[in-house]
């Protein structure tokens, strides 16, 4: 669960360190914790590529 999820977090946060983590945050309503334990399901991952497209 939220591997996938998680992984958008990691992303964010090499390509622009803790500040745009918590715009992913921000933009998805999930914290990485809460990503950790969110299913990998196909509505998640849309908002978490919606928001890194707005981040980078």
């Amino acid at each position: 669960m939220g591997v996938k999820l998680e992984s958008y977090f990691e992303k964010a946060k090499a390509d622009g360190g803790l500040s745009a983590q918590m715009k992913l945050a921000m933009l998805t309503k999930m914290s990485p914790a809460k990503a950790k334990d969110a299913p990998d399901d196909e509505a998640n991952i849309k908002i978490f590529e919606d928001a890194m497209k707005k981040i980078s």
